[in-house]
C-alpha cells in the first residue's frame, strides 16, 4: 500500500506501474491514455477506468478478456496479451524494441512485422506496398490480436540495427581523443560495509555514508529520497552488507538516488540527445571510454505543429505544451529503443543523459511554458536547469538516471549553440 499522490492522507493499493505512483479510488484515471504502456494489459487502474469504475471483483466472467500468446521471431520471445490488444502493445509488453515514432497512430509506417501464423485484424494503410502486403507485412500498431500469433521482425529492420551500430563506430572515430577525462554525473559506487555490532551501532544510512566517504564521496551536503530510505534496510542485508549506491553529483550537493544489494553492477552507459527543430539525434555512449556504441536519428514529430520555433510556440499556446512534449518524447524514446536494440544492452544501464537543443525545444520537451519567448522582451522561463531525473522527464532509461540539460543564455541563443561552441573549443585545443 501507499499514499495517493493527490490525497496524501489516503492509503490505497492501486499503483500505476508506469509512473510508480499510487492513486485512490477517487483518482483512478490513466495519466497517459494516448501513450502505449507495457503494463496496460494487467493494470487495475486502466481496467477499472474502462469499466466505468467497476471493481475487479465486480466484473462478470463475460467481461473478462481472452488472452493469446504472441511469438516474436527471431528473438524467439513469447508474450501474452489480451484479445484486442495490438501487436505493438505485445512488443512493448515484452520489451521488444520496435520503432513507432508516431506513437502508434499508424502514420510513420516504421513498426513493420511479418505475420507468419495466426489471426489478426489490420487496418488498411497506404504505408505498405502491394508487394509487402502480398508477403504478409503488417503494421504492429494497426494490427489487433484475435488468436495466438507468430510474427517476425523483417530483415530490413535487422539490417538497420547493424547500420545504427556502424554509425556509432564512425562517430567514435571522428570524436576519438576529443574528451580527455569523462566525469559522470551519476556514479555507481560498489561498497563492502562492516556489519553493525553493539560497539558500532550507527544507523544504516550513517553506515552507508561512512562507506561512501572512504570511497572519496563528499557527504557533507548529501540528500537521500524517502523511497530509498524505505528500501535501505533490505538492500544492506540481502547481500551481507555488499551494496551498490548510485550517487548523483549536483552543483552544490550530492544525492543518493538508489541503493541495491551486491556490487556486481555492469558498466554505465550515457545518452547524448540533440533535439533539433526538424530532426532528433541520439548517441548511446560507453561511459568507461567514451566509445559511441550506437547512433540514430529521426524526424522530430513536433514538425506536424510547424516547421519553426515560432509556429511550435503558437501550437503550444493552442493545444498545450504537454502535447508537444509527448510528441518529442515519442521520437526520442523510439530512438532510444533503436539504439539499445542495436547495441544489445539493458536500458537501466543508462545512468547519464545530456539534452541539447534550442531554448524553445528544451522548454517544450520539459513541459515548460514558451509563450513569453516570442513576446517582447523575449524572456524564457529557465535558462540554466538543475540536474533532473530521467523518470521525471519521461525518458525510457534508468528512471533515476541523471539528466543534464545544456543551458541557454537567451530565448534565441540556446543549449545547441552552447554545445557547438564547446565542441569547437575542444577541437581548437
Amino acid at each position: 500500500m501507499g499514499k495517493c499522490i493527490n490525497h496524501p492522507d489516503i492509503e490505497t493499493n492501486f499503483m500505476c506501474m508506469k509512473h510508480n505512483i499510487y492513486l485512490c479510488e477517487d483518482c483512478l484515471k490513466c495519466r497517459d491514455p494516448e501513450i502505449h504502456c507495457k503494463f496496460r494489459s494487467s493494470c487495475p487502474i486502466w481496467f477499472m477506468e474502462k469499466r466505468g469504475g467497476k471493481g475487479i471483483d465486480e466484473v462478470t466472467a463475460a467481461d473478462k478478456q481472452i488472452e493469446y500468446n504472441i511469438l516474436f521471431m527471431p528473438e524467439n520471445k513469447e508474450v501474452r496479451v489480451a484479445e484486442g490488444a495490438t501487436l505493438l502493445d505485445a512488443a512493448l509488453a515484452g520489451d521488444i524494441p520496435l520503432n513507432a515514432s508516431c506513437n502508434g497512430k499508424g502514420s510513420c509506417g516504421k513498426c513493420k512485422l511479418v505475420l507468419e501464423s495466426g489471426t489478426g485484424r489490420s487496418d488498411e494503410t497506404p504505408l505498405l506496398t502491394l508487394e509487402e502486403k502480398a508477403n504478409n507485412y503488417v503494421l504492429a500498431c494497426q494490427t489487433t490480436v484475435y488468436s495466438d500469433m507468430t510474427v517476425r521482425i523483417p530483415e530490413e529492420t535487422l539490417a538497420k540495427k547493424l547500420q545504427i551500430a556502424g554509425l556509432g563506430k564512425e562517430v567514435t572515430a571522428r570524436m576519438q581523443g576529443l574528451v580527455q577525462e569523462i566525469s559522470l554525473m551519476m556514479k555507481n559506487v560498489a561498497l563492502e560495509l562492516t556489519p553493525p555490532t553493539l560497539d558500532d551501532s550507527i544507523s544504516d544510512l550513517d553506515r552507508l555514508k561512512r562507506g561512501l566517504t572512504k570511497k572519496g564521496c563528499n557527504v557533507t551536503r548529501m540528500s537521500i529520497d524517502l523511497k530509498v530510505m524505505r528500501e535501505l534496510a533490505a538492500a544492506m542485508r540481502d547481500e551481507n552488507w555488499k551494496v551498490t549506491a548510485s550517487v548523483t553529483q549536483k552543483s552544490c550537493s550530492t544525492e543518493i538516488v538508489r541503493v541495491v544489494p551486491g556490487n556486481g553492477q555492469e558498466g554505465s552507459l550515457g545518452l547524448a540527445v540533440d533535439i533539433g527543430t526538424t530532426s532528433i539525434v541520439v548517441y548511446l555512449v560507453d561511459m568507461a571510454d567514451g566509445t559511441i556504441v550506437a547512433a540514430t536519428s529521426a524526424h522530430n514529430r513536433q514538425a506536424a505543429c510547424g516547421d519553426d520555433v515560432i509556429n511550435r510556440i503558437v501550437c503550444a499556446e493552442k493545444d498545450g505544451v504537454k502535447k508537444l512534449s509527448r510528441m518529442g518524447l515519442a521520437t526520442i524514446n523510439g530512438l532510444i529503443n533503436e539504439a539499445i536494440d542495436s547495441a544489445d544492452v539493458k536500458r537501466d544501464r543508462i545512468d547519464n543523459v545530456v539534452l541539447s537543443g534550442n531554448t524553445t525545444m528544451l522548454h517544450l520537451l520539459l513541459q515548460i511554458e514558451t509563450h513569453n519567448i516570442r513576446r517582447e522582451p523575449y524572456i524564457p522561463s529557465v535558462s540554466a536547469f538543475p540536474v533532473l531525473k530521467a523518470g521525471n522527464v519521461g525518458l525510457k532509461v534508468n528512471p533515476v538516471a541523471a539528466v543534464f540539460v545544456m543551458p541557454g543564455p537567451a530565448s534565441y541563443v540556446g543549449g545547441d549553440i552552447v554545445s557547438g561552441l564547446m565542441t569547437q573549443w575542444h577541437f581548437c585545443l
